[in-house]
């Protein structure tokens, strides 16, 4: 997803390491609390470091780029000249290693691991990194190191979360003024939220005002209840089963609502939705939209039996290649990137951080006119759900468009059952292919 998703998308944070100096006296102190000081000599001669941004339109430009990250790698590291490239026509992975452009550090979504990462062959086992540089990973959030950890089925951890994309509640405080319904609150369960999108639904005046919208891929590839597509242990798919009938079906009823039907999330801005769940990035795109937008936040409902239990974390992730030639330096620029100090500041910016810090939590937002007194704390009201464990070695990845199961309900005239055996069946053909492709069986 793209940071106008922004999924922005999201951020994270670690400490401060001596570069610049190349090493430390012996007596120095210990690294305070919300750092990880590297105690590791790492030479502070003249070097430049490739940065290849493969998510979040963001960084198209170079401008974006500078603002949430090129500009604290410049002043913490003098010595290290940052060459930055982004993903576009000419500039992909295949066009970069063909050139003989490898990354040192590359930004990509935890969802192309093992599209890209792996499949690019640039999977670093960051582990001797972490424990060189005495890398603190209990200050960061616990579900997004598992959704990049659980990527691959050999247990290494090849990258570090670097922002995350938080699906929250936004509702139009106006509608619920108008028409006199208690606004939502943190903490909701979806058959609380159902009932209010069913009062909220009405037609007045000529105008239809829908009650709730939502991004179908979004909510399926996040889902609360941790379901992956892909079977764990088999070379095929996984979503014909009762757990995801019960996801589809809670998103659907809210859309069987007469006048509530299916709609774009981005209508939201228009004034006409009460309530519509996404990203935490539209707060950026929805008020660009529409500024006189009188909405605030909540956290996304979650299910009765698994309570104050958000979305499973969408990472946006910071990997260091196993060719570069400059994996220490990579790892004190990211580990940089990740602290306190520089989180923070992306905080204030409305970008999700990955870290676990209460203060990096506390001004998120800040910077932003339109989060003025709004209850930027529903973006971490919840917990983040936690991801599948990996798949057993050796199987072929195929990513499952699962958003396709509500184009099969309203767009083709399907019922839940046949919409996702469709899904199924198509996504077994395909990794079938991909089976014979590599030779297996």
């Amino acid at each position: 997803m793209k940071r106008k998703l922004p999924f922005q998308m999201v951020s994270l944070s670690l400490g401060l390491v001596l570069i610049a100096s190349g090493c430390s006296p012996s007596n120095a102190p210990a690294a305070p609390t919300g750092s990880n000081e590297s105690e590791a000599k790492v030479s502070n001669e003249p070097i430049t470091l490739t940065f290849f941004t493969a998510q979040n339109s963001v960084y198209a430009n170079e401008s974006g780029f500078d603002n949430e990250i090129g500009q604290y790698i410049r002043k913490k590291f003098p010595n290290i000249t940052i060459k930055h490239i982004h993903k576009a026509a000419g500039q992909d992975y295949g066009d970069l290693i063909a050139a003989g452009t490898i990354p040192d550090i590359v930004l990509e979504s935890s969802g192309n691991i093992i599209s890209k990462i792996k499949e690019f062959d640039l999977a670093n086992d960051m582990a001797d990194l972490i424990k060189k540089h005495n890398f603190d990973l209990s200050r960061m959030d616990e579900a997004a190191i598992a959704q990049v950890k659980n990527a691959n089925p050999d247990g290494q951890l090849w990258g570090l979360p670097f922002t995350l994309s938080n699906i929250i509640m936004f509702y139009n405080k106006d509608l619920f003024d108008k028409f006199g319904v208690p606004y939502p609150k943190d903490g909701m369960t979806w058959d609380e939220v159902y009932d209010v999108a069913k009062k909220m639904t009405r037609s007045v005046d000529g105008v239809q005002y829908k009650g709730l919208s939502m991004h179908p891929g979004v909510m399926t590839s996040y889902n609360q209840l941790s379901l992956t597509p892909l079977d764990l242990k088999e070379n095929k798919a996984a979503i014909n089963t009762e757990k995801w009938k019960t996801l589809i079906e809670n998103y659907k009823r809210f859309y069987d609502i007469p006048g509530n039907e299916f709609t774009n999330i981005d209508d939201f801005p228009k004034g006409q939705m009460a309530i519509g769940i996404h990203v935490a990035e539209k707060v950026t795109s929805w008020y660009t939209a529409n500024k006189d937008l009188n909405f605030d936040l909540a956290s996304p409902p979650s299910f009765k039996d698994l309570p104050n239990t958000g979305m499973l974390p969408n990472t946006y992730s910071l990997f260091i290649t196993k060719n570069s030639k400059y994996k220490d330096q990579a790892f004190q620029v990211i580990s940089y990137l990740l602290s306190d100090e520089v989180q923070s500041e992306l905080s204030k910016q409305g970008i999700v951080t990955p870290l676990k810090s209460k203060a990096v939590h506390d001004v998120y937002g800040q910077s932003l006119p339109q989060l003025k007194g709004k209850n930027t704390g529903a973006v971490y009201y919840s917990k983040n759900a936690q991801p599948a464990p990996p798949r057993a070695p050796g199987l072929v990845y195929y990513s499952v468009n699962t958003s396709k199961i509500f184009d099969n309900i309203y767009k083709n005239n399907m019922d839940v059952n046949s919409a996702i055996r469709a899904v199924e069946e198509e996504a077994n053909a395909a990794i079938q292919q991909l089976v014979l492709q590599k030779g297996g069986k």
